[in-house]
């Protein structure tokens, strides 16, 4: 799916709108302005959670010459690999809370969480954007209580697909748990299993 052409169209139906050509601009067509708007702040929300497509952990960053450590705007989130850290983005720049500084002296790794663009983001997770994106809209400007219902069902499908396609991509299952791993593993009876 495309978002220039095929999601903001998907949301115009939605609010019986006319579509707009593929070559045509948005700029200048106020519902297809709000149509691209509405996506973008929801693609932004869904995917600030962090997603297999859009996360990274162990990200080095270097300080420049003066120390600082400045985050891209393409950045949602930075939080440090190390749970022992405590460092933030502010001012767009690294914040290390517990010792109050923007400077650093070393390289610093973190799990980061992409602000990816919508074309780029897996197709199942582009329908779900799309999904409340639509009802969102739908919502301010038409507010048919039992059409809102139908969309909101559809939503919470597409949440669903997502996190399904999460679950297939991640590889994730039973045995990643560490209390069932230490239970398999085991060589003794235990007489209980501390924390």
């Amino acid at each position: 799916m495309n978002k220039y052409n095929d999601a903001i169209n998907i949301v115009l139906m939605t609010i019986g709108e006319q579509i707009i050509e593929e070559d045509l601009p948005v700029t200048g067509i106020y519902e297809a302005e709000l149509a691209d708007s509405v996506i973008e702040t929801v693609k932004e929300e869904l995917i600030s959670e962090g997603w297999s497509f859009n996360t990274d952990e162990n990200w080095d960053f270097t300080p420049d010459v003066n120390g600082y450590i400045t985050i891209p705007n393409t950045i949602l989130r930075v939080d440090p690999t190390d749970p022992a850290k405590n460092y933030i983005s502010k001012e767009g720049k690294l914040y290390d809370k517990a010792n109050q500084t923007y400077k650093f002296t070393s390289a610093v790794s973190c799990d980061v969480v992409w602000n990816t663009e919508f074309d780029y983001i897996p197709p199942i997770m582009q329908q779900y954007v799309v999904a409340k994106a639509s009802r969102i809209l739908y919502q301010r400007i038409v507010g048919d209580v039992n059409m809102l219902q139908t969309m909101l069902k559809d939503e919470q499908d597409a949440l669903i697909r997502v996190r399904i396609h999460e679950d297939d991509v991640n590889d994730w299952n039973i045995f990643d748990d560490t209390s069932v791993s230490r239970a398999i593993t085991r060589t003794s009876n235990p007489v209980g299993i501390r924390g």
